[in-house]
């Protein structure tokens, strides 16, 4: 690697830190009720060696809610809260620097996918840019990615560990010795994200029939190395297979919609169930359209390139998943990787298509987080598609003029996306972040002594997690002594701990307690302490006593 590839890398690279690092602590706006789980479980595990439920150091599954997380992401997330307390800082900035070293892993991807194939690179002035320094470039500033690495996604650490894989099993044709290792990536991916979890065979999969002969080559390697895999996966696969892992599976995916079995037997009883009726009007051909049609969401334009994911913690609602000026790149990137390397383009469409499956079983689609295992693919072939329109420019000024164009295109859709994120998005979806509590509990910190109960609302999330996390309460304490129970779909509720009462419901008023519910439950004639409002001015918590 030349002295000037370097410093083209440690720029994009330090591009990429400032943009995932920058005021991450105040932006999102506030932590979601995932966040605070993760952070506090990583501090019990800290300070007890067990998590909230009391399990020391479990390796299978942290119960959490009943949503039972993957456990890698916690305890990469323990020596940050050693290091910086427990805040939104310690929480956040393992998926800021695993986001970031997801960028540098890109360049080594691309250049391991096209090691034997020479690609001529852009040259402006004294500098070049290959494909794989911008793809890791186009990474670095996706709004998608940003918006990913910004909050503390397990998602994001899962996708580091996957290009990782990628990245060492393609190595390991040149060096053989990384077959023994190269899967482990893959293995960490399963313990870290949920989504993860169904698309590491698919990944693996499609690794080994790209490298194909080298595997046969090197077989002994190779089954040395997916036999220890297959070891260190031991301790979790007794909970992939459990009830408590179908729980979140049940609750969301699309075979438990029971409207598409009742308009098959509404059309097969109109029929006289009759055998063509048999044939068309049966839940298995609804269930593959609904398939196909959360499937194809994914690929709308309103999702990739205009407005992003519906929901306002993946996106901005103000620019797509990519931008705007990506669109011709990509398609472009597309059809010529598959005119002249054709066995990269196939494993990387093979890569993006079934990065998008287990995200197509669940109602909620497009989801921008369950198929964040798609990057870097879009970007990698959008770096191919600037590369091959600007190599087809002969004439000097018109190369100068398209690549200036093209410069400020991408600077004007940029400055777009960071001009929203940074100035209007908190402000506009800091309810979305379950902003309040913070806020709420500050004052409850400063004003410890002066009450016997807190009554707290669950309005706005999972209260009880909100209380532990600010509070640092002890969790020794909570293991012991808390009111708390799963209920008949397996999700775990606390009622109180401490002074804390959680509900949604006002109770009984009584003297020497404070009260922080909603503005519109609030009594009239009570004393009135402060009223918290989200970050437009909207009225959110009510702090108040008798």
């Amino acid at each position: 690697m030349s002295i000037k590839i370097r410093i083209i890398l440690i720029f994009i690279v330090g591009l990429a830190f400032g943009l995932r690092f920058y005021n991450v602590w105040d932006n999102p706006p506030a932590l979601s009720w995932d966040e605070v789980s993760i952070g506090y479980n990583a501090y019990s595990i800290l300070k007890t060696g067990r998590d909230e439920h009391g399990r020391f150091l479990p390796i299978d599954t942290f119960v959490g809610y009943g949503d039972y997380k993957p456990p890698l992401a916690i305890y990469l997330t323990v020596p940050f809260v050693a290091l910086f307390g427990l805040n939104e800082l310690a929480v956040r900035l393992p998926s800021v620097i695993f986001g970031t070293l997801t960028v540098l892993l890109t360049y080594f991807l691309v250049k391991e996918l096209f090691r034997e194939k020479e690609i001529s690179p852009l040259v402006i002035g004294h500098w070049s840019f290959d494909v794989a320094s911008i793809a890791a470039a186009i990474l670095a500033l996706s709004p998608w990615h940003i918006n990913l690495s910004r909050a503390g996604f397990e998602a994001t650490i899962a996708l580091f560990f996957i290009v990782l894989g990628t990245v060492l099993c393609l190595a390991a044709r040149r060096q053989e010795r990384l077959y023994w290792v190269c899967w482990l990536p893959f293995v960490a991916a399963v313990y870290t994200f949920n989504s993860a979890r169904y698309f590491v065979p698919f990944a693996a999969l499609g690794v080994v029939v790209f490298i194909g002969k080298q595997v046969v080559v090197h077989k002994k390697i190779f089954l040395g190395g997916i036999i220890l895999s297959i070891v260190l996966l031991l301790p979790i696969l007794p909970h992939l297979f459990s009830k408590e892992a179908r729980l979140r599976y049940n609750e969301v995916n699309i075979f438990s919609d029971s409207s598409i079995v009742e308009r098959a037997n509404d059309r097969r009883a109109f029929d006289n169930h009759s055998f063509i009726s048999a044939i068309f009007d049966n839940r298995r051909i609804g269930y593959a359209r609904s398939f196909l049609s959360h499937y194809f969401d994914h690929f709308t334009a309103d999702f990739l390139f205009i407005k992003g994911d519906g929901n306002p913690k993946f996106s901005t609602q103000d620019v797509g998943q990519l931008y705007g000026v990506d669109l011709p790149f990509l398609l472009l990137g597309v059809y010529t990787m598959f005119a002249y390397f054709r066995p990269q383009a196939w494993f990387l469409i093979y890569w993006l298509i079934t990065a998008i499956i287990p995200a197509a079983v669940a109602r909620e689609t497009p989801h921008a987080l369950r198929i964040l295992n798609s990057l870097p693919t879009w970007h990698i072939f959008i770096a191919f598609g600037i590369v091959v329109f600007l190599s087809n420019v002969h004439k000097k000024k018109v190369y100068l003029l398209c690549s200036i164009l093209l410069v400020v295109l991408y600077v004007g859709n940029v400055s777009y996306y960071l001009h929203n994120y940074y100035i209007h998005y908190p402000r506009i979806y800091s309810g979305e972040w379950q902003y309040g509590y913070k806020q709420a509990l500050q004052y409850v910190n400063a004003n410890t002594n002066k009450y016997k109960k807190i009554y707290l609302s669950e309005s706005i999330g999972r209260a009880y997690m909100y209380a532990l996390f600010y509070t640092a309460y002890n969790p020794e304490e909570f293991q012991k002594r808390n009111s708390s129970y799963f209920d008949a779909a397996g999700f775990y509720h606390v009622d109180g701990f401490g002074p804390f009462i959680f509900g949604s419901a006002l109770p009984v008023l009584d003297d020497g307690s404070l009260y922080i519910f909603p503005p519109n439950q609030v009594p009239t004639g009570v004393k009135i302490i402060k009223t918290i409002a989200l970050l437009d001015g909207s009225p959110v918590l009510t702090l108040f006593e008798k």
